[in-house]
């Protein structure tokens, strides 16, 4: 088990959840794991341009729970564009009938300079399609905005960012960052004001 410090404690309960709380608080477990368990498989995916993250959120609170997986895009600093990947409101089947909930993530940027995300869950899948610009599509990365494992606040009606897909963080050396950004601790929708980060997308969940 990982131990953690206080400052990631911390960035772990408050940094994530960047909206006002609408309903009671619960502490859940989120476990990331990046790539493929398999050396040949990771190096195909390596090759390809495709990553692949696996997401485990964990508590008791989630049973009987509904969730959507959300995406966010800002341009300069602006919202730009919200879609709502998934809803699992919209049949009965998809409620969560125990206290985790677990999907993979996999995106790559294409030739034709579309950023394709999909959401892998047990049976089904969820996914979107956006435009990038062509002089910047082999920088964009996925960074998760957590450790291995971590604890995070969760509240009915609040997003909580996972994972963002952007470019890195130039410094005044011309040198590039990417975790420095993505374990900053700052609100994920500001990234562009600390950051000059000129294009990125958000991914939360919300639970209700």
């Amino acid at each position: 088990m990982i131990k953690f410090s206080l400052s990631i404690l911390v960035y772990s309960l408050l940094a994530l959840n960047c909206v006002a709380q609408t309903g009671p608080l619960v502490t859940a477990t989120v476990t990331l794991e990046a790539g493929a368990k398999d050396r040949d498989l990771q190096t195909i995916l390596y090759f390809e341009g495709i990553s692949y993250e696996k997401l485990l959120v964990n508590s008791p609170a989630l049973v009987g729970k509904n969730y959507q997986i959300i995406i966010n895009e800002f341009v300069k600093g602006s919202l730009t564009k919200t879609d709502v990947v998934f809803d699992s409101s919209e049949d009965e089947y998809f409620k969560l009938k125990a206290d985790k909930l677990g999907f993979a993530v996999v995106s790559k940027v294409t030739e034709g300079n579309e950023f394709k995300i999909s959401f892998q869950f047990d049976g089904f899948s969820a996914g979107r399609k956006y435009r990038v610009d062509a002089h910047q599509k082999d920088k964009f990365t996925l960074k998760s905005f957590f450790y291995k494992e971590a604890p995070i606040s969760l509240a009915a009606g609040t997003k909580t960012y996972l994972l963002a897909f952007m470019t890195p963080y130039v410094r005044a050396d011309k040198s590039e960052a990417y975790c420095e950004v993505a374990h900053s601790g700052i609100d994920p929708e500001h990234l562009y004001e600390r950051y000059q980060i000129p294009h990125y997308f958000l991914v939360a969940i919300q639970f209700n």
